[in-house]
């Protein structure tokens, strides 16, 4: 093949001259003697190999390059290679390996040649933002009905790009047209229609196609292209015509609009879209007679009203370029307010009557009175007012301005009874033939419970102020057929009491020693054993000969008794040969032995020959009494360090003198929970608070306070040695004693602690210092004047 290709740089030179001439040569006899020099001399070509059937990726990617460099068709090359010698059958095998190398080499970009995305060519006008006009007053403040197809941001009239091509889709200039030809070859052209309303395909003159549907120019390029491609005459190839990228057009809305003006947007848009971009009818718009014109001829007149109550867009035609979207004044607007499923503004025709605007409305609500409707009229001096019957509205002309209102049913029932109570099936009845007295009304709820009372009965009857007027019956008698029936009327209520319902909630009590004492209800014929066993049985420890039963006394008005108390014996099985029947509200003790008491520990740590813990074994169990089951102290025991616990708290007791007394001052009785600490002999002293040295020391029998406190480095200035104090290693305290000037000090013990408090400083205010002078005078003024008084 490559011995067919002539020099590159001379074949070079020839495109160059193609591409310059190529716009203004269109003489029959030398255009295709030029393409083919320049074509025949394409070094592209040499790209491929011989045998066209082992083409690799490489080698066609290689070749695509090429072509894209030196910006030539595939059109071009496909005439090229025919000149090259290339047969048709090696073409078309060209062809589709080049078709399969675009399409698994452009599948993620989305561009494969089948799965192409119809765009809009040209930038369409963008919705018109809705603007209420603020200097025109508004009478009625409901909203048109209507209004809110265009108001609403989330509906967006949008013509679909995505769908197969109109058959009734007029082509224009601008538009696209996508040429697939299939078949033993295949070849793919994309078409702009010009200016002038023709396509161009290669060597073949301009095909006229404006104003011809997608049909239309199928037929006209096919015919067209049977002339490059003589398999389309015989039927060996076909050719497919589709609508690529779409035109713009330009509509004008006039009239009422929302924003009258030009639009630009898209040759598949419909009147519902134009009308969607201008903001739909304005203020004063009609929503029945939207006239779509076209060259001066009224061509549809849309009823959007079809839409919003129907779902169906009649007479939304696809617009053409230059047509004029006219919506004119509305003639008749009305107002529905009250019980209607949508109140608005409606838009009525000549025509139309009430019975149609209520249908615009959606009809009535399940509140309101259909029977009459109030309707208001403007006459040219006042407001009228009409009341229009149910049968008459399909008949009831509208006038611009009328408001209609539905007024709501009354909150009330015509035929309703009520009963409530001690019946099985309480609850709202229609009066009815079958319906009409008490006795029908209690038969109807199945009948009175076993614990109604039925001799005093309430009926509850509205009388002619609509006040609440009470009625009692006697049930029993009119049950029993003793007196005549009741009567009933509308909103009568029969109320019947139980039983329970008259008497004071019932129960009793039992408290004691029991597993669960607390209140039960109270049931008939309930004994003693039977409450014991409801409240989990006895306890450990109870008694079964000290029960007692408290009950009320409520029959004798002159005795000043008020409760009775019963004495009650019984056994562990619950047995008993005089058992009593409990009443209401009676309250059951069950006691406890007096000697029975759960165990209760404390314990003693520390320098015993027995510590841990103890139970107690009397009442009376005294700290002397632990110590001596305890083992006695041991040596090393000191005894006036000895702390007593109760309640996790520490008690200052003087145990030494304890064991003395051995029962009187100090030997406390012993409770649960209390602990003994016997520490070893304390051989420390601890000094703190306002001395010069605060710390701890051995102590030392032979010496006294004061030498203690040198140990310390003495007092500080801050030191308030009168109120020194000693905290003992048992918790006893004790401080210092001051007569005379003469301090006498507490004494010292092993384990204590010596506390010096700060002595706080006062400083007087000018006022107590005038007072304290001036009393000190008057005082030295009385005893100079009693002195001279002395003889």
């Amino acid at each position: 093949m490559n011995q067919r290709l002539l020099d590159p740089f001379f074949s070079l030179k020839l495109q160059t001259i193609y591409k310059a001439n190529h716009y203004v040569m269109y003489s029959r006899n030398f255009f295709p003697l030029l393409v083919f020099m320049t074509l025949f001399s394409l070094s592209v070509f040499a790209q491929l190999p011989v045998d066209i059937n082992n083409i690799s990726d490489a080698q066609i990617e290689q070749f695509l390059n090429e072509m894209e460099r030196r910006g030539l068709s595939e059109s071009e090359i496909e005439t090229a290679a025919r000149l090259q010698g290339y047969s048709t059958t090696e073409i078309a095998l060209i062809r589709e390996k080049i078709t399969r190398y675009k399409a698994g080499a452009l599948s993620d970009s989305t561009m494969n040649l089948n799965q192409t995305t119809r765009r809009q060519i040209g930038e369409v006008a963008e919705r018109t933002t809705l603007q209420v006009d603020q200097s025109e007053k508004i009478e009625i403040k409901a909203d048109v009905f209507g209004k809110e197809l265009f108001s609403n941001k989330q509906l967006r009239f949008e013509p679909n790009l995505r769908i197969p091509t109109p058959q009734d889709y007029i082509l224009g200039p601008d538009d696209q047209l996508k040429v697939d030809i299939s078949g033993y070859a295949y070849q793919h052209y994309d078409l702009i229609i010009s200016p002038e309303g023709t396509v161009k395909i290669e060597s073949l003159s301009p095909i006229y196609v404006n104003g011809s549907t997608i049909e239309e120019a199928k037929s006209k390029i096919v015919e067209r292209l049977k002339i490059l491609f003589g398999g389309l005459r015989n039927g060996s190839l076909t050719a497919d015509v589709t609508l690529g990228n779409v035109r713009s057009i330009q509509v004008t809305v006039a009239g009422e609009a929302q924003m009258p003006g030009t639009y630009t947007l898209s040759s598949l848009s419909k009147v519902y879209n134009a009308l969607y971009a201008c903001g739909g009818p304005g203020l004063k718009g009609s929503y029945r007679k939207v006239k779509l014109i076209r060259n001066n001829i009224e061509v549809s007149e849309i009823d959007l009203y079809t839409f919003l109550t129907k779902g169906i867009s009649s007479g939304n035609l696809r617009l053409e370029d230059q047509d004029l979207i006219f919506i004119p004044l509305a003639e008749i607007k009305v107002e529905l307010s009250g019980e209607l499923k949508r109140k608005a503004i409606f838009e009525l025709k000549k025509e139309e009557t009430l019975l149609d605007a209520i249908n615009f409305a959606g009809g009535f609500s399940e509140f309101a009175y259909r029977d009459k409707i109030t309707l208001i009229r403007n006459t040219s001096k006042e407001k009228k007012i009409y009341t229009v019957v149910s049968d008459k509205m399909d008949l009831q002309s509208m006038k611009n301005g009328d408001k209609v209102i539905v007024n709501a049913i009354l909150d009330r029932f015509e035929n309703r009874v009520e009963i409530l109570g001690a019946v099985y099936r309480p609850g709202e009845f229609a009066l009815s033939d079958n319906l009409k007295t008490v006795k029908d009304l209690v038969d109807a709820s199945d009948g009175p419970r076993d614990d109604a009372f039925l001799k005093r009965v309430i009926v509850v009857r509205e009388n002619n102020y609509l006040d609440p007027e009470i009625i009692s019956i006697n049930l029993e008698n009119i049950l029993a057929d003793k007196e005549n029936d009741f009567s009933l009327k509308r909103n009568d209520r029969v109320i019947i009491k139980s039983l329970v319902e008259l008497r004071e909630e019932r129960f009793i009590e039992i408290n004691g020693a029991v597993n669960q004492p607390g209140e039960y209800e109270y049931s008939e014929n309930m004994k003693v054993e039977d409450l014991i066993l409801l409240a989990g049985g006895f306890s450990e420890g109870a008694t079964l000969k000290r029960i007692e039963i408290a009950r009320r006394l409520f029959n004798d008005e002159n005795s000043d008794q008020t409760v009775e108390v019963y004495s009650y014996e019984t056994n562990r099985n619950l047995e008993s040969t005089k058992s009593i029947v409990l009443a209401p509200f009676d309250k059951i003790f069950i006691r406890e032995l007096p000697n029975y008491k759960e165990q209760k520990l404390v314990s003693i740590v520390g320098e015993v020959n027995y510590p841990g813990k103890y139970t107690l074994q009397r009442r009376e169990e005294r700290i002397s009494d632990l110590i001596e089951r305890s083992g006695g102290f041991r040596k090393e025991a000191y005894l006036e360090g000895a702390r007593f616990y109760r309640d996790r708290e520490l008690l200052a007791l003087d145990l030494p003198n304890a064991m003395i007394n051995n029962g009187d001052y100090g030997n406390l009785m012993l409770e649960e929970g209390d602990s003994i600490v016997i520490p070893k002999r304390a051989e420390i002293v601890k000094l703190s608070g306002q001395v010069l040295n605060p710390t701890t020391i051995a102590y030392q029998p032979n010496l006294n306070f004061s030498d203690y406190i040198a140990q310390a480095g003495g007092f500080t200035d801050s030191a308030f040695v009168r109120k020194i104090y000693v905290r003992y290693a048992n918790g006893l305290t004790d401080r210092t004693r001051s007569f005379m000037g003469i301090k006498n000090y507490p004494e010292v013990q092993r384990g204590m602690e010596v506390i010096v408090p700060t002595r706080r400083k006062t400083r007087w205010t000018g006022a107590e210092r005038i007072s304290v002078s001036t009393g000190i005078v008057s005082l030295s003024a009385v005893l100079i004047t009693l002195i001279r008084l002395i003889p």
